[in-house]
């Protein structure tokens, strides 16, 4: 039993940054930098979680921002709860073209290895992602035993699912509250962030979407903020993003009463479809 609870914390942990801090914090906004080595082995986590190609989340996070709860989201609540929640990846409403995933992430494209596991069609990139995952938990298997490898299967279900509830729960007015004018339906649910390791504080991220930190307030606590705390004071984590003083400045200054819907969209200029290296 102890195997089993170390192993699932493990890979809890392993797979939910690789989610939040790989394919979110770092690759689709920038918001910090670290070695390559590393930046690899962050990614891999949410990889071997079945996530598939960086290339491919990185695009519908990026049009995500840019059409928030609009025409153009590929997965807004707007469409349906479970569309936002699953049915997007199964009948897209929007679908990432190539040349569409050109323009938005031309970035990734200039790294050979997310270029390779992208292999330009979303058939192939999933199989491959699902051929890679099966083949290291058969490792898993062998090498650790029944316990571990049902320590993994657990926490990669968990974490599979966590980005899916931020999609479509941290949508919903029903949910939460709102720290800031988004322009957006986007909300801080606090469950969701305890499950998604911070990325729960949605509200707050729509708001400052290159900031590295979610949990802006003293009790929206961020475990994948204070991971990459532990890498800053390591000397392996630089140019960490926040939100500037102005920015925070506006905590709460708007009318509580009203709904997403009414809000005035918040202009989209900070809101880039390629990021700013």
């Amino acid at each position: 039993m102890e195997v089993f609870l170390v192993a699932l914390l493990i890979f809890y942990i392993y797979h939910g940054t690789g989610i939040t801090l790989g394919y979110h914090r770092l690759l689709s906004h920038r918001s910090f930098k670290v070695p390559h080595w590393l930046e690899y082995f962050i990614v891999s986590g949410g990889y071997l979680c079945f996530e598939g190609s960086p290339i491919y989340w990185v695009t519908n996070h990026r049009l995500h921002h840019r059409y928030s709860d609009q025409e153009g989201d590929p997965h807004s609540p707007v469409d349906g709860f479970w569309h936002s929640y699953v049915g997007w990846m199964y009948k897209p409403i929007v679908r990432v073209s190539l040349e569409q995933s050109r323009l938005v992430s031309p970035d990734l494209y200039r790294d050979r290895v997310y270029e390779m596991l992208h292999l330009e069609n979303s058939d192939y990139h999933a199989l491959l992602c699902l051929i890679v995952g099966v083949v290291f938990r058969i490792v898993l298997l062998v090498v650790f035993g029944p316990a571990v490898l049902a320590a993994n299967l657990i926490a990669t279900l968990v974490v599979f699912n966590a980005p899916l509830l931020v999609n479509s729960v941290g949508h919903l007015k029903e949910f939460g509250y709102r720290n800031f004018e988004s322009g957006d339906g986007s909300r801080n649910v606090w469950w969701v962030a305890l499950i998604a390791l911070g990325e729960g504080w949605h509200n707050n991220h729509h708001y400052a979407p290159k900031s590295a930190r979610h949990g802006l307030t003293a009790w929206e606590f961020d475990l994948s903020y204070l991971v990459l705390s532990i890498l800053k004071v390591l000397g392996l984590a630089t140019d960490i993003k926040l939100p500037t003083s102005e920015q925070m400045s506006r905590y709460r200054v708007f009318d509580q009463d009203k709904d997403a819907e009414d809000l005035d969209p918040q202009s989209k200029a900070d809101r880039p479809l390629a990021p700013v290296d």
